[in-house]
C-alpha cells in the first residue's frame, strides 16, 4: 500500500492507493472519499490521543482476501478548529456554521478533478464512494442531496442527524435522494438513543425510497470513536465493494 499527501485547493488530502496500483491499467480504480483526514491512517496519524480508523490495514487485508477488488482512499482534512461549522449544512444558530455546500463544492470541483488528473481513478458514480462519522456522516449525508447522482456509494456512520433540529432528515422526507446510491448506515449503541433513534429514522425513511441499497447496523459495543468506527469499517467497505455489491467492481 503506498500512502501520499496533495495539496489541492489548500487543503491537504491523503491518497492511499493499493498494492501493485498501475496508471496502465485498463480499467481505473474505484475511488472512496473520506472526510476527517488526520483521523483515517495508521501511518502519519495526527488524530488527538493517537486515534485511527487504521482505514490502511483494513483496505491491505480485504484486497488480500478480495473481499474486495482494488481501491483508492482519498482523506480529505477537515479544518481544524473550524471543523463542525464546515460540515453543518445550516447555521443552526450560529453565526459561522452551515458551510457544507461550501465544502461539498470543494470536494467536487476541485479536489475530484485533481484526483483524477494525478491519479487512474474512476470519478463517475458508478466508482466512486464518500463517506465519513459523526459530523462527517451528516456532511456525506448532505452532499449526496446537493450533487445528486455524483456519489453511487456512502458510507453514513454515527452521522449527527441532531444538527439544527433533525434539518437533514426534514429535507430529505420532501427531498428524496435520486437516484439512490448504495448505503451502509451504522450507530452505536454506546452512543445514546439520540444517535440510535435519528439512525433508525433514516434507514427507515431511506428504505421507504428503496429497498434493496441500503444496509443498516447497530452496534452493541459501539461509542463514538475513531476505534468503533474502524472496527466497522471492513464490514462497510465489504457491503459497498464486495463481489454482492455489483457495480465498479472490475
Amino acid at each position: 500500500m503506498g500512502l501520499t499527501e496533495e495539496q489541492y485547493g489548500g487543503r491537504r488530502v491523503r491518497i492511499l492507493t493499493p498494492p501493485a496500483y498501475r496508471e496502465t491499467r485498463r480499467q481505473p480504480y474505484p475511488l472512496l472519499v473520506l472526510h476527517d483526514g488526520q483521523n483515517l491512517f495508521e501511518q502519519g496519524s495526527t488524530a488527538p490521543g493517537g486515534g485511527s480508523w487504521r482505514v490502511d490495514l483494513a483496505v491491505e487485508r480485504l484486497i488480500a482476501a478480495r473481499r474486495i477488488p482494488p481501491i483508492v482512499v482519498a482523506g480529505v482534512d477537515h479544518a481544524g478548529v473550524d471543523r463542525i461549522n464546515e460540515f453543518a449544512p445550516t447555521p443552526g444558530g450560529k453565526s459561522d456554521a452551515g458551510r457544507a455546500t461550501e465544502y461539498g463544492r470543494l470536494v467536487v470541483t476541485t479536489v475530484l478533478p485533481r484526483l483524477a488528473k494525478d491519479y487512474h481513478v474512476a470519478v463517475t458514480a458508478d466508482g466512486m464512494g464518500l463517506g465519513g462519522s459523526s459530523m462527517g456522516g451528516l456532511v456525506t449525508l448532505w452532499m449526496a442531496a446537493m450533487f445528486p447522482g455524483r456519489f453511487g456509494r456512502l458510507m453514513l456512520m454515527s452521522p449527527s442527524l441532531w444538527w439544527d433540529r433533525r434539518v437533514v432528515l426534514r429535507h430529505l422526507r420532501k427531498h428524496p435522494l435520486d437516484p439512490q446510491p448504495r448505503i451502509w448506515l451504522d450507530a452505536g449503541r454506546k452512543e445514546g438513543a439520540t444517535v440510535t433513534r435519528d439512525a433508525h429514522e433514516l434507514y427507515r425513511l431511506l428504505r421507504r425510497q428503496d429497498r434493496a441499497s441500503v444496509k443498516y447496523v447497530e452496534d452493541p459495543r459501539g461509542d463514538h470513536s475513531e476505534a468503533s468506527w474502524g472496527r466497522r469499517l471492513p464490514d462497510a467497505l465489504e457491503w459497498l465493494w464486495g463481489t454482492d455489491a455489483g457495480i465498479g467492481n472490475g
